[in-house]
């Protein structure tokens, strides 16, 4: 089925139709997808904030915009190969000349790492975008007090957003403390910080009543 003589373009699409499938392989085994994949656990946001379990960023909490740049290396796995893939096939079963093959093999590879590069950064980093939580989404939220917010000290409140349960710092919003344990809300996000006030009157809070 294969030629018996291999000269050095069949070398090379070989070398490199077995490293595409090798990398895809690894990608597989591993769950990831080199330079642009999307988290497994929690979800960076710029300025220093983790969805899922740290502090706002000073940037606030909105989304930012996600690119994924052309020359990633899913993107350059699958221009690989389909280059060596299509180079096979021409020149093995097709018997095509050397440079119609490397026209087609160019062509096909462009084309089919393109498509890949739009599936990618269309639909997959376009669902990660769509789980990050903006700064408007977290007012009115009730949050509990989980550090004690102090009259001039901050404290830490924990809520549960779309993308899962975040914690950030807090102030009170009149300076009155507030204790570890009471429900509270955000009312305004400054920075890396949220404003929060008691959800209910301090002598109907459960956490007060004791």
């Amino acid at each position: 089925m294969f030629s018996s003589g291999l000269n050095t373009l069949n070398c090379v699409y070989f070398a490199l139709f077995f490293l595409g499938v090798g990398y895809a392989i690894f990608v597989a085994v591993t769950g990831g997808l080199g330079g642009g994949d999307v988290p497994a656990g929690d979800i960076d946001v710029p300025g220093g904030a983790d969805i899922g379990g740290a502090d706002l960023p000073a940037a606030g909490l909105d989304a930012p915009d996600v690119n994924v740049s052309p020359l990633s290396p899913i993107t350059i796995a699958s221009f690989v190969t389909i280059f060596g893939g299509l180079g096979v096939i021409t020149l093995q079963f097709f018997k095509i000349d050397a440079r119609w093959s490397l026209l087609i093999a160019t062509a096909g590879a462009l084309l089919g790492s393109g498509l890949m590069f739009l599936f990618y950064s269309r639909v997959l980093m376009g669902s990660q975008a769509s789980s990050q939580v903006q700064r408007r989404e977290l007012l009115g939220i009730e949050a509990e007090v989980t550090v004690p917010i102090g009259t001039t000290n901050v404290g830490q409140v924990s809520y549960v957003t779309k993308a899962g349960r975040m914690t950030s710092i807090a102030r009170s919003l009149d300076g009155r403390p507030i204790p570890r344990g009471r429900l509270v809300k955000i009312v305004r996000v400054t920075g890396p910080q949220v404003l929060v006030e008691p959800a209910t009157p301090e002598a109907e809070d459960p956490a007060e009543g004791g």
